[in-house]
């Protein structure tokens, strides 16, 4: 196990590596380099252009500034490691963090409700085929899966936050942004419930066309499990119907979904840069974006590298996983 970890380690920095230079090339040769667009934002003083220049080694040749960035950016438990923001927001390491703290938080919300309904819901079809509650979950996900994340948050953003007080009086719960001004002076209990009060609706709009996801794999694994030979022996040996579903049938049944809710985090990431325009949610996604469009040059690079490791790291988990859920799983 432990060598198998260390390779896919391995295997993983060789990927981050080539990640890297892909961006950083990209970046070098899209509307002149780094340079240029620092020179370019009037906000920017000469001597701090200056120091910056020194700093990245942006006047030197793009292979040097690439080892430079690099050398600095492995460094990450320095407060300038990843050196200052272009737009002078301050140190980039300490930008990204507090970013990626707000996008873990409706990241792994959304995830777990995704999981915790769809997975469920998947198996429930899958036992009660053609029923009228799988055509309607059927029905539910095609619908939900087919339609664009802006779509579905600006459609949910007006339909609690507007029409429900409008139709009924009610006035719902939901506040735009991450936090109130007042936070800190709230008590434990006060903080719960305005957390759960801007995160609801950025959480359940991601969340939504990853539970339509996971209920079709799901009903899908489902369904060819329940059809195999052995699960037929487990019957005939006068298993109870409970220790044939859950003991048998799901464990092997959640082998493809693991691999696809690893492999969603990076898609969540994604969804979660237009949910968190909408909503404004100062996450990483949000960051990234203004960035782009500001030419930041180090928050880019900061920000892909984060998406990338954390990527690597859930799929290093799903391999670890499938041994626990499939004993046919060696890592030798």
């Amino acid at each position: 196990m432990l060598q198998y970890i260390v390779r896919r380690l391995v295997y993983g920095a060789v990927t981050l590596l080539a990640l890297s230079i892909i961006v950083f090339t990209l970046l070098q040769n899209t509307g002149g380099g780094p340079l240029d667009r620092l020179r370019a934002n009037p906000r920017n003083r000469p001597e701090d252009i200056q120091r910056i220049t020194e700093f990245y080694g942006l006047d030197q040749p793009a292979v040097k500034q690439y080892f430079t960035w690099g050398g600095r950016y492995v460094q990450f438990w320095r407060s300038d490691a990843w050196g200052v923001s272009f737009q002078g927001e301050g140190p980039v390491r300490d930008l990204i963090f507090d970013r990626v703290r707000a996008t873990l938080r409706l990241m792994l919300t959304s995830l777990a409700l995704a999981v915790l309904i769809g997975i469920p819901l998947g198996v429930y079809q899958a036992l009660r085929q053609y029923s009228f509650f799988d055509q309607a979950g059927t029905t539910f996900s095609f619908v939900t899966f087919s339609m664009p994340i802006f779509v579905l948050a600006i459609s949910l953003q007006l339909l609690l936050a507007v029409y429900l007080e409008k139709w009924t009086g009610v006035k719902f719960f939901f506040n735009a942004g991450m936090n109130s001004s007042s936070y800190s002076e709230f008590s434990f209990g006060a903080r719960i419930g305005d957390t759960l009060s801007h995160l609801f609706l950025p959480a359940i709009s991601i969340a939504l066309i990853s539970i339509a996801g996971y209920s079709r794999y799901q009903r899908a694994s489902m369904l060819d499990v329940l059809h195999s030979d052995y699960l037929r022996t487990a019957k005939a040996k006068g298993l109870s119907r409970r220790t044939v579903v859950v003991k048998h049938a799901l464990r092997n049944a959640l082998i493809p979904i693991v691999t696809l809710v690893s492999l969603d985090v990076a898609a969540i990431l994604g969804g979660a840069v237009i949910t968190e325009s909408i909503f404004g949610w100062p996450g990483i996604g949000r960051k990234y974006i203004e960035a782009i469009n500001t030419n930041d040059y180090p928050v880019v690079m900061a920000v892909v590298m984060a998406i990338g490791i954390l990527t690597v790291i859930m799929n290093l988990f799903a391999d670890i996983v499938y041994g626990f859920l499939d004993p046919r799983v060696r890592y030798d």
